[in-house]
């Protein structure tokens, strides 16, 4: 099997099994994540990436 590139923004999970997770919150947490990705993340821009390390993180901590 042909191994994945990785590209800059976008994140292969190489064979791993996944599923979509849409969420809706206010407009202002959208702000807040977009002015906190693009000034300080290293994905600038890549707001699925930064809601799945927050999802991984907070399970970190609370489990």
């Amino acid at each position: 099997m042909q191994q994945s590139i990785k590209k800059k923004r976008n994140r292969y999970f190489n064979g791993t099994p996944t599923t979509r997770l849409i969420v809706t919150c206010e407009q202002s947490v959208i702000d807040a994540v977009d002015e906190h990705i693009l000034i300080n993340y290293i994905r600038a821009g890549n707001r699925a990436e930064f809601v799945r390390q927050a999802i991984i993180e907070k399970l970190q901590r609370e489990l």
